[in-house]
């Protein structure tokens, strides 16, 4: 049990984390996504965010800024999941809208 007991506190802790993050990018723009949070190791977080108008560097930058609490405890890597990860309604959005 011990063994399990660990991957699930650990889970459940980047459950909260990524809602947190959720929550605090809403601040920031409300139309900022965490399509999905990871850690590679200890002292980093790989976040992935999703937007409606897309993500580039200068949102990326932006959104290390807002969270920079975060850097106190973890090295943080920020970037979008490209266009083959979108979340659906993005996706269905960038399809319907005109070229």
């Amino acid at each position: 049990m011990g063994l399990a007991h660990f991957f699930y506190a650990r889970n459940m802790k980047m459950t909260d984390l990524k809602q947190s993050i959720q929550e605090q990018l809403s601040d920031l723009d409300a139309e900022l996504d965490v399509v999905a949070l990871e850690e590679p190791g200890s002292e980093t977080l790989r976040l992935f965010i999703d937007h409606p108008d897309g993500v580039d560097l200068a949102l990326c930058e932006r959104v290390t800024r807002h969270l920079n609490h975060l850097l106190v405890d973890y090295s943080l890597e920020v970037s979008s999941p490209g266009p083959k990860y979108r979340r659906s309604s993005t996706t269905s959005e960038t399809k319907e809208s005109p070229q």
